[in-house]
């Protein structure tokens, strides 16, 4: 745990000089905040008109770049070089309500509503809370920060049921379902529950599936992806060559990509090859997108020291049965961490029948390209305490709602002035086996009625014969 600060480096008035906009900032905001005063002392932190009363201040020393990279998913490469600087991070419990990087005695960087400043301090003098009214309460700071709080939510959860062994020996099919749960005037609504997978996407919604079909005599796995209304067929895989059977399974779907794994041989015991990210506009090959043409430069760098590090630690056996010559850029997926999406590498094995290869984690953020909203509004540890089965949790973008979940279901939890609200609201069973490989988010009226009108006219035509 970052240790709390007892002396305030940062104490004092600042001045914002020039500002770049990261992922989701306004431009109109930064201008003005230009001409605002920033101020930070023990009992308030002020940024231009939004104040924090009584904030909490912990101290870390990170490397710079990497931080950005992992708490902001950016990584345009603004510094003219790598190293690690003092960090603060304001916040009120569980939010953050901004962080300011160190730079000298008389400068700074601050982050604010995904904004980057250059900071120059103007003196030692700071605002007080009777500055700006008395007893300012923290919930201000998180209506600043959260403006669509009271809106209506909905979200889709796309999940996946595991493989089950048949009594031929083989391996049944994995399963997929979407569910729709929105939450308006302070109500929950019934789960709703489409077939397959149903992906939101900028040109409208898509359905992903996977085929479980023979091909003279071997097991073929073909993904489907369509447009809802639009009777062509997008895209299909189909087995490069016969011979062998093709499983393909799903562990991550985004806007845009797909995470996936698949094996190819004649005695699947339920172990994958490799890993893979797919277009959802392109998924005829089985060649995957290697992580340089998807992240860059940066992110394949990331990916070869992880890659180098899990070969190092590895044991002389471990290496004889694993392809340990040269790292594949395109063995990577996405996999889930105390509520956060990770990169994960993959070294695959030669003897795919019977060993599964070994996985890493690849320090390096899934951007915007692969994960639009992936922020937890409260704590992990604080989820835990609610619920200490806990194995992921997804909370919507606006600050409203945690979707809490456990081995068996999925808990829904309001959260206010940055803490859980410890009784639960609804309950979503699952599956036994169940994941979730999706969790796409809507917020506003107008907003989640399209969305419900669009599950209701599907759940419509699954009905038809």
């Amino acid at each position: 745990m970052a240790p709390t600060v007892i002396s305030l480096d940062i104490n004092g008035s600042w001045k914002a000089t020039k500002y770049v906009i990261m992922d989701g900032g306004d431009k109109n905001e930064a201008e003005d905040l230009l001409t605002k005063r920033i101020s930070f002392n023990s009992g308030l932190a002020a940024i231009g008109h939004n104040y924090l009363g009584n904030p909490r201040y912990k101290l870390k020393v990170v490397n710079r770049r990497d931080f950005l990279a992992n708490e902001y998913k950016w990584t345009e490469n603004i510094f003219s070089d790598n190293k690690d600087v003092e960090i603060t991070s304001v916040s009120d419990d569980n939010n953050v309500f901004c962080d300011f990087i160190k730079l000298d005695n008389n400068s700074g960087l601050l982050i604010y509503k995904n904004v980057l400043y250059n900071l120059t301090k103007t003196d030692d003098s700071t605002l007080g809370q009777w500055d700006v009214g008395v007893n300012v309460k923290s919930e201000d700071s998180i209506a600043n920060l959260n403006k669509n709080y009271n809106d209506p939510i909905g979200v889709l959860i796309g999940l996946k049921s595991s493989r089950e062994k048949l009594s031929t020996g083989q391996y049944g099919p994995a399963e997929y379902r979407t569910l729709w749960v929105s939450f308006k005037d302070d109500k929950l609504s019934e789960p709703k529950e489409i077939k397959d997978l149903l992906v939101p996407r900028m040109n409208g919604f898509w359905t992903i599936k996977v085929n479980y079909t023979e091909n003279k005599g071997y097991l073929d796995e073909e993904f489907e992806v369509t447009q809802v209304n639009e009777k062509e067929q997008v895209s299909k895989v189909r087995a490069m060559s016969l011979g062998y059977d093709l499983y393909r399974d799903i562990s991550f779907v985004g806007n845009d990509y797909i995470a996936t794994q698949y094996y190819k041989g004649n005695n699947f015991k339920n172990n994958y090859f490799a890993d893979q990210i797919l277009p959802v506009d392109n998924t005829k090959t089985l060649k995957g997108v290697d992580i340089n043409t998807l992240l860059g430069e940066e992110a394949q760098k990331s990916f070869y020291k992880a890659w180098n590090n899990q070969v190092g630690n590895l044991s002389n056996e471990a290496k004889e049965k694993l392809n340990v010559g040269t790292p594949n850029f395109e063995n990577y997926t996405m996999i889930r961490k105390n509520g956060h999406w990770v990169i994960q590498g993959k070294i695959s094995a030669i003897d795919q029948d019977n060993f599964n290869g070994a996985s890493f984690n690849i320090n390096y953020p899934p951007t915007k390209k692969l994960v639009n909203h992936d922020k937890l509004f409260v704590s992990w540890n604080s989820i835990k305490v609610v619920v200490p089965a806990a194995v992921d949790a997804y909370t919507a973008y606006n600050g409203r709602l945690v979707f809490i979940v456990t081995k068996d279901k999925i808990d829904i939890y309001q959260i206010r002035n940055g803490s859980i609200v410890t009784n639960s609201i609804g309950t979503i069973n699952l599956k036994d086996n169940e994941s979730v490989v999706m969790c796409e988010w809507v917020v506003t009226g107008q907003s989640v009625d399209k969305w419900d009108k669009e599950v209701n006219l599907i759940k419509e035509n699954e009905k038809k014969p």
